[in-house]
């Protein structure tokens, strides 16, 4: 028989692991449409608005993410271009690439004739947005760096797009898994984990990035977590004061083929966790795209972080179609 006062606990967990993950993901999102909207209206990040007469037939994308969030919520067969990074699901590969998704080439971007361009929001990309406008191509600019930006990010492409309710469909699979993940992690001890991002200079992350909530909720205690940049560059100096236990080390084909692990590196050795090898190497091309498989971003690193708890190794992340299928309102 299970103690009233254990189920008490676990309740009180869950409930705590839900409250952290709103935080994480806030509540900012846009309205549901009026069922008899003639016109779709966005407010972007740069606080530019988008008006649509109709969901567009032709999208590139300039976010990876983006590409595979479009393909999330069935809207996958409206992509006529991508970036080079964007190659998730398998059937985005099939997509003309545009080249990069930073300063793109315009004239590649136009060539796919499209009636709708999503891209990131700041300031290397606040003249393409403004030059597809004077050519006539709405843009649609969208910060993504917070687990609090996917939550909303979702919602508006699916808005832009028609697939308001798939897009629903796939926020709450987000929110779901990751809220069981850390009701599962919420009696761990938490174990201070350095984040190698970049190594010379070493960049890892701070609180402006969603790899410090996932951190956070996969059990873990980012050592860098006070400093609000998304990407700060440190110092070895700095790395080895702070003591990390673990270090995490994305590796990915795509972004650094050839990165050495930490305990590889010359001058690494003033780390002690380097020293020792204490290194887990991670999927990279998993880890840095806020999307879809963000949840399974999430329980690898609960793995590479406690690899010795079973709540972990015997928990499935949840299950997100790679396609999926559009509905409306």
């Amino acid at each position: 028989m299970v103690r009233p006062r254990v189920i008490a606990a676990l309740a009180t967990a869950a409930l705590a692991a839900f409250a952290a993950i709103g935080a994480m993901l806030g509540r900012d999102h846009p309205d549901r449409p009026p069922a008899d909207a003639d016109t779709i209206r966005i407010v972007d990040d740069e606080g530019a608005t988008l008006l649509l007469a109709s969901p567009p037939e032709r999208v590139v994308s300039l976010v990876p993410a983006f590409t595979e969030l479009l393909f999330a919520i069935g809207a996958g067969d409206r992509l006529v271009g991508r970036t080079r990074f964007g190659v998730h699901p398998a059937a985005a590969r099939e997509i003309p690439s545009v080249g990069d998704g930073v300063r793109p080439s315009i004239e590649r971007v136009a060539q796919a004739e499209p009636d709708l361009v999503v891209l990131f929001a700041g300031p290397d990309n606040r003249g393409v947005a403004e030059q597809l406008t004077r050519l006539g191509i709405p843009a649609l600019s969208l910060a993504h760096n917070s687990l609090g930006d996917l939550d909303r990010n979702v919602l508006r492409l699916g808005l832009a797009t028609g697939c308001w309710a798939s897009a629903e469909e796939l926020r709450q699979a987000i929110r779901n898994g990751l809220d069981r993940l850390s009701a599962a992690t919420a009696d761990f001890p938490r174990p201070d984990v350095y984040y190698d991002v970049w190594a010379d200079p070493p960049i890892t992350v701070g609180a402006g990035s969603y790899l410090d909530s996932l951190i956070s909720v996969a059990g873990g205690r980012n050592v860098f977590g006070e400093i609000p940049e998304a990407s700060p560059r440190v110092s070895l100096e700095s790395i080895a004061i702070r003591e990390p236990e673990l270090i995490l080390s994305p590796w990915s084909a795509l972004e650094d083929p050839l990165r050495l692990s930490p305990r590889d590196r010359p001058g690494w050795g003033v780390v002690a966790a380097a020293r020792r090898g204490a290194v887990r190497r991670i999927d990279g091309d998993l880890m840095h795209r806020l999307g879809p498989r963000i949840v399974d971003a999430a329980f690898e690193l609960a793995r590479a972080i406690h690899p010795e708890a079973l709540e972990v190794r015997a928990a499935s992340p949840a299950t997100i179609p790679a396609i999926g299928t559009c509905a409306g309102r």
